[in-house]
């Protein structure tokens, strides 16, 4: 029963139509009998400096910040981790005594879906990251920590993606790091030489699920892992179209549930176990 005494968690966000998150944390708190609520949040643009400062107001435990607050926040904080600091993006944010502290969660969830559920070993392998986001920070971070050979980084608008490249370059001097612009007809070659491609960005998330990835099926073959980060649906367009060719896919499934677990366990000091929640999220 929510009471006086009951401490609040969130998600903000926009828009959040698409998300799990609530469910998830939800159920962890069932599961851990805790005196928590965990709600979503869809803070528009123009109120989202107000919504930080609620927090503190309202004495929230903490939130997880999604699309497209992830670099926005941080400028809200009062502290930042490490690793939050050279990813710069922030999707979990703790409140301590009136004190907001920022931590990124998305890099170890998504590289422990890689290694456990895609079987996939970075080490000396070459990836090519669609986006350059607050999700493309976290997760050319992690492949840069874990030994990734060499990434190119693909963008609407490579100026960004350069910005995100000089970054990436100030911190792995040894990985080979390159951007580019997404209409360019040579990735079909270029492609042939890469292990990994990760799709960063929200196209094919619910409810607009049949629009078009934003690099051509064509590009893709069968040796490649294709990972989108959109978990609903589990099965965009892209994830379709890379299974028709034969190569190996994972959604985001996985990411949602190990970077929720590492966010709980910031929150609450409990780290739940991986309950097989991945596709069984939808049904409950």
């Amino acid at each position: 029963m929510i009471d006086i005494n009951t401490k609040v968690l969130g998600l903000m966000g926009y828009p959040l139509a698409h998300s799990l998150s609530p469910r998830l944390h939800n159920y962890y708190i069932k599961e851990h009998d805790l005196n928590y609520v965990y709600l979503p949040f869809e803070v528009k643009p123009e109120n989202f400096s107000d919504a930080v400062v609620g927090l503190k107001a309202i004495n929230f435990r903490g939130v997880n910040i999604t699309i497209p607050y992830k670099e926005k926040i941080i400028d809200h904080l009062d502290s930042i981790s490490e690793q939050a600091q050279h990813i710069g993006a922030v999707n979990t944010v703790v409140n301590e005594d009136g004190c907001l502290y920022g931590y990124n969660t998305d890099a170890p969830g998504f590289i422990r879906m890689l290694k456990e559920d895609g079987g996939f070993d970075i080490e000396g392998k070459k990836a090519v990251i669609i986006g350059a986001g607050g999700a493309s920070k976290a997760v050319g971070f992690a492949l840069c920590k874990n030994g990734i050979k060499e990434i190119l980084l693909l963008n609407r608008t490579p100026a960004r993606a350069n910005e995100l490249v000089e970054l990436w370059q100030e911190i792995y001097s040894d990985v080979i790091i390159s951007y580019g612009g997404l209409r360019d007809d040579s990735y079909r070659e270029i492609f042939k030489k890469f292990h990994l491609i990760i799709d960063t960005t929200p196209v094919g998330m619910a409810p607009e699920t049949d629009v078009k990835p934003v690099i051509s099926p064509q590009y893709l073959h069968s040796d490649l892992l294709i990972v989108d980060l959109v978990y609903n649906p589990l099965e965009t367009v892209l994830i379709r179209e890379a299974k028709k060719l034969g190569a190996r896919t994972l959604n985001g499934m996985s990411m949602l549930l190990y970077q929720g677990i590492e966010s709980f366990s910031l929150w609450t000091g409990i780290k739940p176990e991986d309950t097989g929640l991945k596709n069984g999220l939808f049904d409950r």
